[in-house]
């Protein structure tokens, strides 16, 4: 087969070029055709993406959820399987799919892998009052949730760990100026919410963390509105999610949708895949873009 390998250089501490070339190794040695491609930013593995595939039969894809969602933003409408060996900080897809990281267990997969589907949502926001747009696959926060991804791209250097995570949540909550939002979903209004996770995966931040149950393919992802939020309760949130109990919670309001739309007066920062991008007003869709991933059968 021709298959293309892309390593995130700074994903695992460094390892992720290590681990690539080794899979290439492994790959070449049997009798495949691989290309090997250490990347060096979000935008260089966008252009790889975009190039890659419109030839490989595979895509290997070295690194965290953030590796994965750069690759997302390069495919078209019709996608070669991925394979992917987790290297990043929280993983949440490789947990979810169970994914090893071991190099001899990317090329089984490669070659003998099932595809699993996985909903991509399209994403529109502001950025410096111009109107942006990209793929995710795992969730976009706003509000508490955007202020703490914008804190944190603004002052990290290097790889992050889940240690860093405590230090901005407490900046966050500590210096965050709710500036409520207007929620449609699917064309119904919700009312006005400072706080909100659309998700894909049904966890955040950690594999531990479970907002509510989904399902990877069904063309919808979960929408968590929280009607406030400090310290208080966001521990009652965080010890909730760990037991799988989030929506029992008074105060949060679970819906699957199709659609989702934010509006408000101010302004309120986003995230989408773990990234600070902008902020309001946003648009999401699930317009019916899969992208096959490989796991074990």
């Amino acid at each position: 087969m021709k298959i293309e390998v892309l390593a995130n250089p700074g994903s695992g501490r460094g390892l992720g070029t290590e681990r690539a070339r080794r899979i290439a190794e492994l790959l070449s040695a049997r009798g495949h055709q691989v290309g090997f491609h250490p990347g060096r930013s979000r935008a260089d593995a966008v252009a790889w993406t975009n190039q890659a595939c419109t030839w490989a039969e595979r895509l290997v894809v070295v690194g965290g959820d953030g590796t994965l969602s750069a690759v997302l933003d390069g495919l078209g409408n019709e996608s070669p399987p991925l394979v992917i060996s987790p290297l990043g900080t929280a993983n949440l897809l490789g947990h979810r799919l169970k994914l090893s990281s071991r190099p001899e267990d990317a090329v089984v997969l490669v070659e003998r892998g099932e595809r699993q589907l996985l909903d991509v949502a399209t994403v529109r926001y502001r950025h410096e009052r111009a109107q942006r747009k990209r793929q995710a696959f795992l969730c976009l926060g706003f509000g508490f949730d955007g202020e703490l991804m914008r804190r944190m791209d603004a002052q990290r250097s290097g790889p992050i760990t889940k240690a860093h995570y405590l230090k901005y949540i407490g900046e966050a909550l500590r210096h965050w100026d709710p500036a409520p939002q207007r929620v449609f979903a699917d064309g119904e209004e919700l009312g006005v919410f400072s706080y909100g996770i659309f998700s894909g995966l049904g966890s955040y931040g950690s594999p531990q963390f479970r907002l509510c149950e989904s399902t990877l393919d069904d063309g919808l992802w979960e929408l968590v509105l929280f009607d406030n939020i400090n310290l208080l309760k966001g521990s009652l949130y965080a010890i909730a999610a760990a037991g799988g109990q989030l929506p029992k919670l008074p105060g949060v309001m679970v819906r699957q949708i199709r659609h989702l739309r934010l509006e408000g007066a101010t302004p309120t920062p986003l995230q989408v895949d773990g990234d600070h991008v902008g902020d309001t007003p946003l648009e999401c869709s699930l317009d019916g873009m899969q992208v096959p991933i490989l796991v074990a059968s």
